[in-house]
Parts: C-alpha cells; structure tokens; sequence
C-alpha cells in the first residue's frame, strides 16, 4: 500500500468513487507536491525522523483540514489519511485530497471503521497521518489526547512521529473555506517513538509523553481537556475514539 497500490480501499464503494494514493514517483505527486508546498509556503523541520519505509504513524497536532496537507507535502514517502468525503468539494485544495493520500469517508463512518481502515493500511507497511486530540483545536493548546492513536500503535507495534504542524489555522481556518493566498506553514517531526506495550498503564504514559511532545514541537501549552468534537464543523476521522 505504501505504493499506491493494493490498498483494502481501493475497491470502487457503492456510489463508484475509486480512491487512490499516488506512489511516491508517480507524475500526480511529483506535479501536485511542489505546487502545494509553494502555495502553504511551507518549511519543514526534521524530515530525517520519518522512516522512509514500513509502517508508521505520524501523530500531529489538529488545527486545519489542511494539516493532512501540509503532512502530505513535506514527506516525500506517500502519506495516506483520513477525512470526510465533503471535504473534496471545498474549493482549491478539495479536489486535490484524494491525489495526496486521503481516503475518504462517508458520513456516518465513525471510529470503528477509521480506525480499522488504519489498522490495514498499518499492516500494508503505509506511512499514516492522524490526529490523536480527536478534532481541531480551537484555541492552539495540545489538549488531552484520545486513546485510539496509542492503541493502534501498541496493537500493531508502529512507531510514532510527533509532528506539529504551525501557521495552518491562517491557510484554512475552522468553518472557513481554504484561502487562496495560501500562507507560511512550518512543519516540525520531532524524534520517533517507539510503541507502547499493550497495558492501559503504558498507553496512558505513552498519551502523557506524545501530548508534551507535542506541545513542546508547536510551542504552546497542554489543556487538561478534551478538544471540542468536531472542532466546530466536520472531524469524522481525525482518530480519537
């Protein structure tokens, strides 16, 4: 799957929508990944901390649809990624999502099945964006993660990228559409984390540990609270649960 190909979703679902996630050499993503990356004016930090191959989960903070993005343009591996399949028909950067790696859910799908769709692709060797808050923050603090993202690591022993990703609130803000200006976007990969052990004690120390991280890489403080659901619009598939 880390190619491309063979995905579990590749198959057409019943309204005959094919999502696919281009390799990392193919034409659509050597065209589309430049031209995104020009239009977040994005920096990323620590790249080298991604493994180039085999699964992995690259854990970032929440604030913008357009995270996955921003994700998706400073990797060069192809970087796979769950949304709403509304989120295509948002003007610019919409039509584009499925060609950088999302695989679109339909309303109503909700953390079981994301969930699961990760756990596959996770097994296929895919290198794998989510959000571990659940859904976008509103007001910049990393707030208390969600247990899905340590679990899935622990159940199929995946390492962990902490990633922040800073400035994407101005490029796509909440219930806005994307700003055609674009922005200055900077992605930041801190060290990675191997998985916990399969105890609720581990994860929980594992979710302390990712939360600080994470709110050490975007310069900003923790909340003891859970992010808002939805993070005010539409976060179908960010990966809390």
């Amino acid at each position: 799957m880390s190619k491309g190909a063979g995905s579990p979703t590749d198959a057409p679902d019943e309204e005959g929508f094919t999502p696919t996630v281009p390799g990392s050499r193919s034409l659509t993503r050597l065209t589309l990944r430049p031209l995104m990356r020009g239009w977040l004016g994005l920096t990323a930090d620590g790249v080298e901390h991604v493994p180039a191959e085999g699964p992995v989960l690259v854990a970032s903070t929440h604030r913008s649809h357009a995270d996955s993005v921003a994700i998706a343009s400073a990797i060069r591996r192809p970087v796979h990624f769950l949304g709403d399949r509304k989120l295509t028909e948002a003007p610019l950067v919409g039509p584009q999502l499925t060609r950088l790696g999302m695989i679109p859910l339909r309303r109503g799908e909700g953390d079981a099945t994301a969930l699961e769709l990760i756990r596959s692709m996770l097994l296929e060797g895919a290198c794998v964006a989510v959000y571990p808050e659940g859904s976008r923050s509103r007001d910049g603090r990393v707030h208390r993660l969600r247990s899905g993202v340590a679990r899935l690591a622990a159940e199929t022993r995946t390492p962990v990228v902490p990633t922040a990703v800073l400035g994407i609130e101005e490029v796509w803000p909440v219930n806005e559409n994307p700003r055609v200006r674009g922005g200055r976007v900077t992605v930041r990969f801190g060290e990675v984390m191997a998985p916990p052990d399969d105890t609720p004690k581990s994860r929980r120390t594992f979710n302390l540990t990712l939360q600080a991280t994470l709110a050490a890489l975007a310069g900003t403080e923790m909340a003891e609270t859970f992010s808002p659901p939805h993070g005010g619009a539409d976060d179908p598939a960010s990966t809390g649960s």
